[in-house]
């Protein structure tokens, strides 16, 4: 009886021990890719995060940003070790820094370009921020191709997007 109660315990303890090994990888990902236009074209060398609308802890979930290329095409896939990013609802800003003219080297990339405190943003305003952005999509498991945003109105010439508390 002891016997079969420290089997029944052990063979317990290795199915939660392999239940927790298999689930460490961070369960399921997403991909996300699209095309970005701004007042009908294709918009190249944005930014484009995607910030978890998630809380834990009191603390804002994770963000999650690509490029677009000259297409204005974008892709958001490995992060770190993981294949993707966790599925889920995401607030979207899009940003396009350009350094002040004269003011910056042309090889900066654009996390220099925001550092510096000398760039402005060639998109409206109100895709800029988190707080104030409209954009936003939801992710399933896997790829979710096609999350296209068409921006419009005037370039706000803001000095880069700002802070997010």
């Amino acid at each position: 009886m002891i016997a079969r109660n420290w089997l029944v315990r052990t063979a317990g303890f290795v199915a939660l021990f392999s239940v927790l090994g298999c689930s460490r990888g961070g369960g399921p990902t997403a991909t996300v890719s699209g095309t970005v236009t701004y007042n009908g074209a294709p918009l190249d060398g944005a930014k484009v995060a995607f910030h978890s609308t998630v809380e834990v802890e009191g603390k804002r979930g994770a963000s999650y940003a690509g490029l677009t290329d000259s297409s204005g095409k974008y892709l958001i896939a490995a992060v770190g070790k993981q294949p993707g990013i966790p599925p889920g609802m995401y607030k979207v800003t899009i940003t396009k820094l350009e350094g002040t003219p004269g003011s910056l080297p042309k090889d900066f990339d654009e996390g220099q370009i925001m550092a510096s405190g000398k760039s402005m943003n060639l998109l409206p305003k109100d895709y800029e921020n988190v707080n104030t952005t409209k954009l936003s999509a939801t992710l399933e498991a896997g790829k979710n191709e096609g999350k296209n945003f068409d921006l419009k109105g005037k370039a706000s010439g803001s000095r880069g997007p700002d802070k997010v508390p």
